[in-house]
Protein backbone atom coordinates (compact mmCIF):
# COMPACT_ATOMS: atom_id res chain seq x y z
CA UNK A 1 0.00 0.00 0.00
CA UNK A 2 1.89 3.23 -0.97
CA UNK A 3 1.07 5.75 2.16
CA UNK A 4 1.82 9.96 1.97
CA UNK A 5 2.92 10.52 5.84
CA UNK A 6 1.97 13.62 6.93
CA UNK A 7 3.81 15.30 10.49
CA UNK A 8 7.09 13.79 11.13
CA UNK A 9 8.18 15.86 13.88
CA UNK A 10 7.44 14.54 17.45
CA UNK A 11 4.91 12.10 17.85
CA UNK A 12 5.39 11.75 13.68
CA UNK A 13 8.60 9.81 14.71
CA UNK A 14 6.20 6.93 16.29
CA UNK A 15 4.65 6.93 12.98
CA UNK A 16 7.66 6.75 11.19
CA UNK A 17 8.95 3.80 12.92
CA UNK A 18 5.63 2.08 12.70
CA UNK A 19 5.36 2.67 9.06
CA UNK A 20 9.20 1.45 8.19
CA UNK A 21 8.18 -1.92 10.08
CA UNK A 22 4.89 -2.94 8.07
CA UNK A 23 6.20 -4.70 5.40
CA UNK A 24 2.54 -4.47 3.30
CA UNK A 25 3.48 -0.06 3.38
CA UNK A 26 4.98 1.64 1.50
CA UNK A 27 5.82 4.75 2.03
CA UNK A 28 5.65 7.36 -0.79
CA UNK A 29 6.07 10.70 -0.01
CA UNK A 30 6.64 13.06 3.35
CA UNK A 31 4.96 16.07 4.40
CA UNK A 32 6.39 18.61 6.90
CA UNK A 33 7.28 22.10 7.43
CA UNK A 34 10.01 20.98 9.22
CA UNK A 35 12.84 20.86 6.99
CA UNK A 36 15.28 19.01 9.46
CA UNK A 37 11.94 16.29 10.65
CA UNK A 38 11.46 15.29 6.97
CA UNK A 39 14.84 15.36 6.62
CA UNK A 40 15.88 12.63 9.15
CA UNK A 41 12.33 10.90 8.43
CA UNK A 42 13.22 10.59 5.27
CA UNK A 43 16.72 8.95 5.73
CA UNK A 44 14.76 6.47 7.86
CA UNK A 45 12.26 5.45 5.17
CA UNK A 46 14.66 5.59 2.41
CA UNK A 47 12.33 8.30 0.91
CA UNK A 48 13.71 10.66 -1.81
CA UNK A 49 14.12 14.38 -1.14
CA UNK A 50 11.81 15.00 -4.20
CA UNK A 51 9.10 13.36 -2.24
CA UNK A 52 9.51 15.69 0.79
CA UNK A 53 7.31 18.56 0.80
CA UNK A 54 6.33 21.01 2.90
CA UNK A 55 2.66 21.30 1.42
CA UNK A 56 0.03 18.33 1.19
CA UNK A 57 -1.20 19.72 -1.76
CA UNK A 58 2.13 19.57 -3.54
CA UNK A 59 2.30 15.55 -2.34
CA UNK A 60 -1.29 15.26 -3.73
CA UNK A 61 -0.92 16.12 -6.90
CA UNK A 62 2.64 15.25 -7.73
CA UNK A 63 2.16 11.64 -5.50
CA UNK A 64 0.13 8.67 -6.54
CA UNK A 65 -0.38 6.92 -3.39
CA UNK A 66 -3.32 5.23 -1.52
CA UNK A 67 -3.86 6.34 1.93
CA UNK A 68 -2.90 9.36 3.84
CA UNK A 69 -1.29 8.84 7.36
CA UNK A 70 -2.57 11.99 9.36
CA UNK A 71 -0.09 12.93 12.10
CA UNK A 72 -0.62 16.85 12.48
CA UNK A 73 -2.55 19.13 15.38
CA UNK A 74 -5.86 18.44 15.33
CA UNK A 75 -6.84 22.51 14.45
CA UNK A 76 -5.30 20.68 11.02
CA UNK A 77 -6.99 17.72 10.84
CA UNK A 78 -9.95 18.82 9.18
CA UNK A 79 -8.16 20.47 6.21
CA UNK A 80 -5.66 17.63 5.94
CA UNK A 81 -8.19 14.69 5.94
CA UNK A 82 -10.57 16.04 4.05
CA UNK A 83 -7.80 16.87 1.04
CA UNK A 84 -6.81 13.50 1.40
CA UNK A 85 -10.53 11.99 1.03
CA UNK A 86 -11.23 13.85 -2.19
CA UNK A 87 -8.08 13.43 -3.74
CA UNK A 88 -9.19 9.61 -3.49
CA UNK A 89 -6.93 8.58 -0.73
CA UNK A 90 -8.18 6.34 2.48
CA UNK A 91 -7.16 8.01 5.85
CA UNK A 92 -5.40 6.88 8.80
CA UNK A 93 -5.24 10.20 11.36
CA UNK A 94 -4.20 10.52 14.85
CA UNK A 95 -6.64 11.65 17.77
CA UNK A 96 -8.72 13.41 18.22
CA UNK A 97 -10.87 13.62 15.33
CA UNK A 98 -10.77 17.62 15.56
CA UNK A 99 -11.48 20.42 18.01
CA UNK A 100 -14.90 21.05 16.95
CA UNK A 101 -18.00 19.07 16.09
CA UNK A 102 -18.42 20.99 12.79
CA UNK A 103 -15.15 19.65 11.32
CA UNK A 104 -15.88 16.42 12.75
CA UNK A 105 -19.71 16.48 10.52
CA UNK A 106 -16.94 18.20 7.45
CA UNK A 107 -14.85 15.27 7.53
CA UNK A 108 -17.71 12.54 8.23
CA UNK A 109 -19.11 13.79 5.20
CA UNK A 110 -16.27 14.15 2.94
CA UNK A 111 -16.23 10.13 4.08
CA UNK A 112 -19.67 9.30 3.25
CA UNK A 113 -19.54 11.24 0.11
CA UNK A 114 -16.25 9.45 -1.32
CA UNK A 115 -16.89 6.04 0.04
CA UNK A 116 -13.31 6.32 1.33
CA UNK A 117 -11.83 4.27 4.68
CA UNK A 118 -11.26 7.31 7.43
CA UNK A 119 -10.28 5.65 10.89
CA UNK A 120 -8.55 7.25 13.95
CA UNK A 121 -5.34 6.23 15.74
CA UNK A 122 -7.36 4.91 18.99
CA UNK A 123 -4.39 2.69 20.20
CA UNK A 124 -4.58 2.63 23.54
CA UNK A 125 -7.57 -0.16 23.21
CA UNK A 126 -4.59 -2.50 22.38
CA UNK A 127 -2.45 -1.81 25.12
CA UNK A 128 -1.75 -5.22 27.12
CA UNK A 129 -3.12 -3.78 29.97
CA UNK A 130 -6.69 -2.44 28.36
CA UNK A 131 -6.84 -5.66 26.60
CA UNK A 132 -6.65 -7.73 29.36
CA UNK A 133 -9.43 -5.74 31.16
CA UNK A 134 -11.45 -6.19 27.67
CA UNK A 135 -10.75 -10.01 27.99
CA UNK A 136 -11.84 -10.62 31.36
CA UNK A 137 -14.33 -8.34 30.56
CA UNK A 138 -16.22 -10.45 27.48
CA UNK A 139 -15.82 -13.43 29.42
CA UNK A 140 -18.32 -12.19 31.81
CA UNK A 141 -15.75 -12.23 35.21
CA UNK A 142 -17.74 -9.62 36.99
CA UNK A 143 -21.19 -9.86 35.88
CA UNK A 144 -23.05 -7.13 35.16
CA UNK A 145 -21.26 -3.73 35.14
CA UNK A 146 -22.84 -1.34 37.39
CA UNK A 147 -19.89 1.76 38.13
CA UNK A 148 -16.23 2.66 36.76
CA UNK A 149 -13.93 5.11 37.89
CA UNK A 150 -10.83 6.61 35.96
CA UNK A 151 -8.43 8.48 37.54
CA UNK A 152 -5.74 10.11 35.97
CA UNK A 153 -3.30 12.51 37.57
CA UNK A 154 0.01 12.84 35.73
CA UNK A 155 1.99 15.87 35.72
CA UNK A 156 3.25 16.54 32.12
CA UNK A 157 5.06 19.21 30.39
CA UNK A 158 4.88 19.51 26.59
CA UNK A 159 7.63 22.22 26.99
CA UNK A 160 5.02 24.59 24.83
CA UNK A 161 3.11 23.69 21.60
CA UNK A 162 -0.67 23.65 20.61
CA UNK A 163 -1.80 21.64 24.14
CA UNK A 164 -0.58 24.12 26.19
CA UNK A 165 -2.62 26.98 24.32
CA UNK A 166 -5.91 25.11 24.29
CA UNK A 167 -8.82 26.39 26.38
CA UNK A 168 -9.61 22.35 27.86
CA UNK A 169 -6.01 20.52 27.49
CA UNK A 170 -6.57 17.44 29.00
CA UNK A 171 -10.41 17.07 28.19
CA UNK A 172 -9.84 17.72 24.29
CA UNK A 173 -6.37 16.31 23.70
CA UNK A 174 -6.21 13.59 25.97
CA UNK A 175 -9.26 12.32 27.83
CA UNK A 176 -10.64 11.06 24.11
CA UNK A 177 -8.55 7.81 24.79
CA UNK A 178 -10.04 6.89 28.15
CA UNK A 179 -13.63 8.11 26.78
CA UNK A 180 -12.95 5.53 23.78
CA UNK A 181 -11.84 3.02 26.26
CA UNK A 182 -14.59 3.81 28.69
CA UNK A 183 -17.23 2.88 25.52
CA UNK A 184 -14.93 -0.22 24.49
CA UNK A 185 -14.39 -1.93 27.78
CA UNK A 186 -18.29 -1.32 28.95
CA UNK A 187 -19.69 -1.84 25.57
CA UNK A 188 -21.78 0.96 26.23
CA UNK A 189 -22.13 4.36 25.13
CA UNK A 190 -22.88 7.86 27.01
CA UNK A 191 -26.06 9.23 28.01
CA UNK A 192 -25.39 12.58 29.32
CA UNK A 193 -22.71 14.31 31.29
CA UNK A 194 -21.93 16.74 34.01
CA UNK A 195 -18.37 18.05 34.26
CA UNK A 196 -16.26 20.67 35.77
CA UNK A 197 -13.09 22.11 34.58
CA UNK A 198 -10.39 24.44 36.50
CA UNK A 199 -6.79 25.75 36.24
CA UNK A 200 -4.48 25.17 39.29
CA UNK A 201 -2.17 28.16 40.42
CA UNK A 202 0.75 26.42 38.94
CA UNK A 203 -0.18 25.21 35.65
CA UNK A 204 1.79 26.71 33.37
CA UNK A 205 -1.31 26.02 30.74
CA UNK A 206 -3.11 28.39 29.43
CA UNK A 207 -6.75 26.46 30.01
CA UNK A 208 -8.47 24.25 32.13
CA UNK A 209 -5.75 21.28 32.69
CA UNK A 210 -7.79 20.07 35.30
CA UNK A 211 -11.33 18.30 35.20
CA UNK A 212 -13.91 16.21 36.88
CA UNK A 213 -16.74 14.50 34.69
CA UNK A 214 -19.52 12.00 35.11
CA UNK A 215 -21.32 10.10 32.25
CA UNK A 216 -24.39 8.23 32.79
CA UNK A 217 -24.08 5.47 30.00
CA UNK A 218 -26.21 3.12 28.73
CA UNK A 219 -27.33 -0.12 30.68
CA UNK A 220 -27.64 2.01 33.94
CA UNK A 221 -23.57 2.31 34.18
CA UNK A 222 -22.04 5.44 35.68
CA UNK A 223 -18.64 6.51 34.99
CA UNK A 224 -16.83 9.04 36.81
CA UNK A 225 -13.64 10.55 35.36
CA UNK A 226 -11.15 12.51 37.14
CA UNK A 227 -8.23 14.61 35.27
CA UNK A 228 -5.13 16.34 35.57
CA UNK A 229 -2.01 17.22 33.12
CA UNK A 230 -0.75 19.52 35.68
CA UNK A 231 -0.73 17.43 39.06
CA UNK A 232 2.31 17.70 41.22
CA UNK A 233 3.29 14.52 40.15
CA UNK A 234 2.32 11.52 38.04
CA UNK A 235 0.43 9.08 39.74
CA UNK A 236 -0.51 6.82 36.82
CA UNK A 237 0.40 5.72 33.64
CA UNK A 238 -1.02 6.66 30.16
CA UNK A 239 -4.03 4.31 30.46
CA UNK A 240 -4.67 6.15 33.63
CA UNK A 241 -5.78 3.89 37.04
CA UNK A 242 -9.11 1.74 36.56
CA UNK A 243 -11.70 0.50 38.84
CA UNK A 244 -14.65 -1.34 37.11
CA UNK A 245 -17.14 -2.91 39.54
CA UNK A 246 -20.04 -5.60 38.37
CA UNK A 247 -22.42 -7.42 40.06
CA UNK A 248 -20.02 -10.56 40.79
CA UNK A 249 -17.06 -8.57 41.99
CA UNK A 250 -14.10 -5.79 40.37
CA UNK A 251 -11.56 -5.58 38.21
CA UNK A 252 -8.98 -2.76 38.62
CA UNK A 253 -6.12 -1.47 36.23
CA UNK A 254 -3.45 0.57 38.17
CA UNK A 255 0.34 1.09 36.45
CA UNK A 256 0.57 -2.05 34.17
CA UNK A 257 -1.26 -4.36 36.98
CA UNK A 258 -4.76 -5.89 36.62
CA UNK A 259 -6.25 -7.38 39.63
CA UNK A 260 -9.53 -9.49 39.90
CA UNK A 261 -11.73 -9.23 43.22
CA UNK A 262 -14.22 -12.24 43.40
CA UNK A 263 -16.94 -10.49 46.09
CA UNK A 264 -19.23 -12.43 48.17
CA UNK A 265 -23.27 -11.31 49.25
CA UNK A 266 -22.50 -7.74 50.67
CA UNK A 267 -19.19 -6.44 49.13
CA UNK A 268 -16.67 -8.85 51.41
CA UNK A 269 -13.71 -10.23 48.85
CA UNK A 270 -13.81 -13.54 48.56
CA UNK A 271 -10.44 -13.56 46.67
CA UNK A 272 -7.93 -11.76 45.07
CA UNK A 273 -6.12 -12.22 42.47
CA UNK A 274 -3.24 -10.76 39.44
CA UNK A 275 -4.57 -11.70 36.31
CA UNK A 276 -1.25 -12.40 33.46
CA UNK A 277 -1.49 -9.37 30.82
CA UNK A 278 -2.18 -10.27 27.32
CA UNK A 279 0.98 -8.87 26.08
CA UNK A 280 0.10 -7.51 21.99
CA UNK A 281 1.96 -9.20 19.49
CA UNK A 282 2.17 -5.58 17.94
CA UNK A 283 2.75 -1.94 19.09
CA UNK A 284 -0.50 -0.44 19.76
CA UNK A 285 0.40 1.93 16.30
CA UNK A 286 0.97 -1.01 14.52
CA UNK A 287 -2.61 -3.02 15.33
CA UNK A 288 -4.36 0.24 14.44
CA UNK A 289 -2.11 0.42 10.94
CA UNK A 290 -2.82 -3.43 10.71
CA UNK A 291 -6.06 -3.08 11.26
CA UNK A 292 -6.64 0.36 8.67
CA UNK A 293 -5.03 -1.81 5.39
CA UNK A 294 -6.92 -5.15 6.22
CA UNK A 295 -9.98 -3.44 6.31
CA UNK A 296 -9.34 -1.40 2.89
CA UNK A 297 -8.40 -4.86 1.60
CA UNK A 298 -11.85 -6.08 2.83
CA UNK A 299 -13.62 -3.30 1.74
CA UNK A 300 -14.95 -2.98 5.21
CA UNK A 301 -15.22 -0.44 8.40
CA UNK A 302 -12.00 -0.87 10.76
CA UNK A 303 -13.05 -0.72 14.23
CA UNK A 304 -11.75 2.54 14.65
CA UNK A 305 -13.74 3.74 11.64
CA UNK A 306 -14.76 7.48 11.97
CA UNK A 307 -18.34 6.39 12.30
CA UNK A 308 -17.50 4.65 15.38
CA UNK A 309 -14.88 7.00 16.92
CA UNK A 310 -17.62 10.18 16.92
CA UNK A 311 -19.16 8.79 19.33
CA UNK A 312 -16.26 8.83 21.44
CA UNK A 313 -15.43 12.74 20.05
CA UNK A 314 -19.09 13.77 21.30
CA UNK A 315 -18.22 12.55 25.01
CA UNK A 316 -15.74 15.14 24.78
CA UNK A 317 -17.65 17.54 23.27
CA UNK A 318 -20.51 17.34 25.89
CA UNK A 319 -17.95 17.09 28.36
CA UNK A 320 -16.75 20.37 27.69
CA UNK A 321 -20.00 22.22 26.97
CA UNK A 322 -21.18 20.34 30.70
CA UNK A 323 -17.87 22.37 32.28
CA UNK A 324 -18.78 25.63 29.90
CA UNK A 325 -22.38 25.62 30.92
CA UNK A 326 -22.61 24.08 34.62
CA UNK A 327 -25.70 21.78 33.18
CA UNK A 328 -26.22 18.29 32.31
CA UNK A 329 -25.53 18.19 28.76
CA UNK A 330 -27.62 15.13 26.87
CA UNK A 331 -25.89 13.19 24.32
CA UNK A 332 -27.66 11.97 21.46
Amino acid sequence: MRIILIGVGGFGNVWVNTLKAEPQAEVVALVDRDATALQKAAGILGVATDRCYADLEAALVNTPADALVCVTPPALHREHVVAGLQRGLHVLSEKPMAESREDCQAMLQAASETGKIYAISQNYRYGAGMATLRAALAKGLIGTIGQVRVEFYKGHDFKGGFRHEMDFPVLVDMSIHHFDLLRTLTGSNAVSVTANAWNPPWSNYRGDASCAVLFQMEAGIVALYNASWCSQGSFCDWNGNWLIEGSLGTLSYENGVVRHYEIEPNYAVRSERTLPLLEPEQTPQHRVLSDFMHAISLGQQPETSCFDNIKSVNMVFAAVEAAKTGTRIELT
